[in-house]
């Protein structure tokens, strides 16, 4: 091999190197963020802001279980609404499956009916606001891709002071970008607690879709170091709809009975 062959040869083999380790770093701080967040169970009381600009807000209530399967990994989730009336006691079951094929049944009880919410729908509104039915379930670091962009200080007010990481998460495959609607997105990850604090979502067109931040983010779990964020704030820049998620009274003790996630208790209302 002549010496300009050889040259470029190693830059080569050295831009590859380097863009695997910064790959293997980005999925490292996912896996710690994921580990993070991965509550045994949680329940909670929940609040859902959803307004426009020159539109009145809406809330709805509800109340939110959620509880590792036997994988440990992918979790079940079930929430109950209870107001405004014409909400009152309709009910979501969301259960995670490997590949990004989760499983989400909607009960209706004013047509006494559990509809499923396909794939491809997922994407859509979850209860009218700018949140998803697939952003309401958890991300999994098997369901994406990663690239670590950069560090600097975090963006959110209450996170300023820390430090995150920039990265970028790519669906692993269709069935995650069809669920979801998103073809890429860019997470904020705090490197003293691997919390999200911040994201940008890109939709399946190449255009920015939607924002995040996190906030309230607290321990509720010093033992095993798992932490929550009380506070989520969605935006659709499309539509300039946003959504606020509130949680209070998080509780991560005691035994959520797995008859909970099951379309017999979806049914069952009071």
């Amino acid at each position: 091999m002549n010496k300009p062959l050889m040259i470029l040869a190693i830059l080569a083999l050295t831009h590859s190197h380097s863009a695997l380790a910064t790959d293997a770093a980005a999925r490292d701080i996912m896996v710690k963020n994921e580990a993070a967040r991965n509550l045994a169970q949680m329940e909670a009381q929940a609040k859902l802001t959803t307004g426009a600009k020159g539109q009145a807000e809406k809330i709805k209530d509800f109340t939110i279980q959620r509880k590792l399967s036997d994988d440990r990994v992918h979790n079940k989730t079930f929430t109950r609404f209870h107001a405004p009336a014409e909400v009152r006691n309709e009910g979501i079951l969301i259960i995670e499956n490997d590949g990004g094929k989760n499983d989400v049944l909607l009960y209706l009880p004013n047509f006494k009916k559990i509809r499923r919410v396909e794939t491809q729908q997922q994407s859509g509104s979850f209860m009218g606001s700018a949140f998803s039915y697939s952003d309401i379930a958890t991300p999994h670091v098997s369901d994406y891709e990663y690239k670590k962009l950069r560090e600097e200080a975090c963006p959110t007010a209450d996170s300023k002071t820390v430090k995150c990481a920039v990265i970028e998460s790519t669906p692993a495959n269709e069935d995650v970008k069809d669920r979801t609607g998103y073809s890429k997105s860019i997470v904020w990850v705090r490197l003293d607690n691997f919390m999200l604090v911040k994201a940008e979502y890109t939709g399946i067109d190449g255009a920015l879709f939607k924002k995040l931040e996190a906030g309230q983010i607290h321990k509720v779990d010093a033992a095993k170091n798992k932490w929550h964020a009380d506070y989520l704030q969605i935006e659709n820049v499309k539509t300039g709809e946003l959504t606020k998620l509130q949680f209070s009274g998080v509780k991560v003790t005691g035994d959520i009975p797995n008859s909970v996630f099951t379309q017999q208790n979806l049914q069952k209302v009071n």
